[in-house]
């Protein structure tokens, strides 16, 4: 018989897509807000991987990765969700459309899972609308891609991003301090 008990928190990541002309400080500052400091970040990259994004928020997307704030108790990513919907929501235009997307995830030392609102064969549901997805696995000393891997999570140097993240929380694991501060894109 299995002896259920609580996972260890995990660290909250992002992917986060900004239409053209948006003010990225101030998306930035929104999540801030809601979710801490921003602890590491990649730079700000034109969003090509694929155009599904296109028709809603028009060209020249710009994509970033973020890890935010401190650990959270893996049973709240349905919860974070939720809250980045409602953040999407309050950045749209006029017409409703959104001017930025963001996918939270979570980080452990086996995996990054990310939350979505569309279901799909091998994701799970969450409850609350809210389904999750592993992106990644932990495997031979670095993440590895799973064969629905979004485009833009296979790219070497977003892993890359995600395997620093993940020494940093290894090493909070192992009692010591994040070795980061906060860090824009």
């Amino acid at each position: 018989m299995s002896r259920p008990s609580p996972p260890p928190p995990a660290f909250l990541v992002m992917g986060i897509l900004v239409a053209a002309g948006e003010d990225a400080e101030a998306v930035l500052g929104r999540i801030r807000e809601s979710f801490g400091p921003i602890r590491d970040a990649t730079p700000w990259e034109p969003f090509v991987s694929t155009r599904y994004y296109d028709r809603e928020m028009g060209p020249g997307i710009r994509r970033a990765y973020l890890w935010v704030g401190d650990p959270v108790d893996p049973a709240a990513l349905a919860r974070i969700k939720e809250r980045t919907n409602r953040l999407e929501a309050g950045w749209a235009d006029a017409a409703g459309r959104r001017r930025g997307n963001l996918d939270p995830g979570l980080l452990g030392l086996a995996n990054l899972v990310l939350a979505t609102g569309k279901p799909a064969a091998h994701r799970i549901y969450l409850g609350r609308g809210i389904y999750a997805e592993v992106e990644y696995r932990f495997e031979r000393g670095s993440f590895r891609p799973l064969p629905w891997t979004y485009p833009d999570y296979r790219a070497p140097e977003t892993i890359a991003f995600f395997n620093r993240v993940r020494e940093s929380y290894r090493r909070w694991r192992a009692g010591c301090a994040p070795d980061v501060e906060e860090r824009s894109p």
